[in-house]
């Protein structure tokens, strides 16, 4: 019975992979080097951990295209870099936009939520640890700048949108809480693209593109501001409990007594 469950169980996932574009050498492939490269610096089950959140956050951006019929490639890892899902072909218009955008973050958040709630089911410092970076790294891509998901996001709500991002990652970058150089190449992007939104809007997006009824504009304004809020309530939460990855470190690693 067992055996045959395994079996069933395989298959489906066999489904769902091939649904999310994983099952391409080069996606399974990227996804271990990245395991492998997170292991030197915090040890394997941390970077297991961290590799299995961020698959989570892509899975919600590929189902969400799959949902909107909009092709996809497959989803591809890079180290110390996080992970992408090629979009193959443009939205119909900034409602389609947002909900992608969204489905990385939301489905992300509930995956950090569920690592929290079996650390607080297990008392596991592992899982808190990881419960933590996973709210963290669906925060942080909720910046409304360029092409982050909050960029996608706010982009469909206002062009201003754009300007509040700039100052919020101009000043993380300023303050020396970002020294990433992906994201300052993100940074001068989203400045390019919200400087094009006023300079030729007409030239940055197809006719009509942004111009989405008020109840889609309503709920994306909601869902966004909520998201966020959720999100810092979490992490405010979970720092009571959490230790650091190198903290992780020291508890995994046994130490020898003469």
């Amino acid at each position: 019975a067992h055996t045959l469950g395994g079996a069933l169980l395989l298959g489906k996932g066999k489904y769902v992979l091939s649904a999310l574009k994983l099952t391409k050498v080069a996606s399974l492939g990227s996804m271990f080097m990245t395991v492998g490269a997170y292991s030197m610096f915090y040890g394997a089950p941390y970077a297991v951990g961290m590799v299995s959140l961020i698959l989570i956050h892509e899975s919600g951006h590929a189902l969400a295209m799959k949902r909107l019929n909009i092709p996809f490639g497959p989803m591809v890892f890079v180290p110390f870099l996080g992970a992408a899902v090629e979009m193959r072909k443009r939205p119909k218009d900034a409602w389609e936009e947002a909900l992608v955008a969204f489905g990385g973050p939301v489905l992300g958040s509930a995956g950090a939520f569920a690592f929290a709630g079996f650390a607080h089911a297990t008392s596991s410092p592992l899982m808190f640890a990881l419960a933590d970076f996973g709210f963290m790294i669906n925060l942080f891509n909720l910046i409304p700048l360029g092409s982050m998901d909050g960029g996608r996001i706010c982009g469909s709500i206002s062009p201003y949108a754009g300007v509040v991002g700039l100052g919020i990652g101009g000043g993380l970058a300023y303050n020396g809480l970002i020294a990433n150089p992906i994201f300052y190449l993100i940074f001068l992007g989203g400045g390019y693209e919200t400087f094009m939104r006023f300079y030729d809007p007409l030239g940055h997006a197809p006719p009509n593109y942004y111009n989405i009824s008020q109840p889609q504009r309503a709920a994306i304004t909601g869902g966004y501001f909520g998201l966020c809020g959720a999100l810092f309530a979490a992490m405010a939460w979970n720092r009571d409990y959490m230790l650091t990855p190198q903290q992780l470190q020291q508890i995994q690693v046994p130490r020898n007594y003469e």
